[in-house]
């Protein structure tokens, strides 16, 4: 069966994009008010019609195959556009300002970049970048909506939980030397070390019995300009998800383990109580997590 615009199995799809996205069934039916079974027998409707496995069945539990992951991805960004699209209907509702508020660290790295992505899209919004302090309790009025390490006083405001940091490590592919293969731990220190305020190689490499010094460490006083120095091929750091995704994904850096060690506090998003939310609120909102590679709450 060719599939085109006329017949698309839309119910069908969208009980896929939540069960996949949750890889569970009973929170699909949760989320879309239907039964388990209703959402069971959507996806082999829709596994039927396309001729193909989307999820692996072993093991007791729900795993996407390759298949499904290419469904998903296409699927999440075509309903992406389609929540923007009845959003963005009324025109006088978009334009205005938003004023976005976050650590200097965070306001010198991904967010940039994400502002810049998001005023290409909505060229009608006007942006406006504020700093706030790390674990700052109180936010300016004008604050449409903050970007908070540790939670702050909420007072009229909502927030919502982004992520916490996730530190492993990290470096450009040209550091690694042939005859100095890292193959574990241990390995890393016949590398630079790049340190910044945190301090997190200390129980990362304690976590390995590891107590030998590195060859040469170099200390930096914000994790952005350990990023930048990865970037160059001058050491090996620790560094978070967020900030290495995309280049991780495009091969311009490598991750040499996978164990992390986690930042003490999380990332909230503070904003407005919903019902007074704006749809430019709401639009960054739902931008910023795709921008990020984050669930949905």
């Amino acid at each position: 069966m060719i599939l085109s615009r006329r017949n698309l199995p839309l119910n069908a799809m969208r009980a896929f994009e939540s069960a996949a996205r949750h890889c569970h069934l009973r929170k699909a039916a949760v989320e879309l008010g239907v039964t388990h079974g209703a959402i069971s027998r959507q996806v082999k409707q829709l596994e039927a019609l396309l001729a193909v496995e989307l999820f692996d069945r072993s093991h007791n539990r729900l795993a996407l195959t390759s298949a499904g992951l290419r469904l998903l991805a296409g699927l999440q960004e075509g309903l992406d556009k389609i929540a923007e699209s009845a959003l963005y209907l009324d025109p006088e509702s978009m334009s205005g300002s938003l004023t976005i508020a976050s650590t200097p660290s965070i306001s010198a790295g991904w967010l940039v970049m994400a502002m810049g992505e998001f005023a290409h899209r909505y060229p009608e919004i006007k942006l406006r970048l504020l700093n706030i302090n790390p674990q700052q309790l109180d936010l300016p009025s004008e604050v449409d909506v903050a970007i908070c390490y540790g939670k702050p006083d909420l007072g009229q405001r909502d927030s919502v939980l982004l992520f916490r940091e996730r530190y492993f490590p990290v470096c450009h592919p040209s550091l690694l030397r042939a005859e100095q293969l890292v193959q574990k731990p241990v390995d890393m220190l016949a590398y630079p070390i790049l340190h910044d305020h945190h301090g997190y190689w200390a129980p990362w490499f304690a976590a390995y019995g590891v107590q030998e010094l590195p060859r040469q460490e170099i200390h930096f006083q914000d994790v952005y300009q350990v990023l930048t120095a990865v970037r160059e091929g001058f050491g090996i750091g620790l560094l978070d998800r967020v900030d290495v995704q995309r280049e991780l994904n495009s091969g311009q850096l490598v991750a040499l383990f996978d164990d992390i060690v986690e930042a003490k506090e999380s990332h909230y998003l503070v904003m407005n109580k919903i019902e007074k939310r704006s749809v430019r609120v709401r639009l960054f909102e739902e931008f910023l997590r795709r921008y990020l590679l984050l669930p949905e709450e």
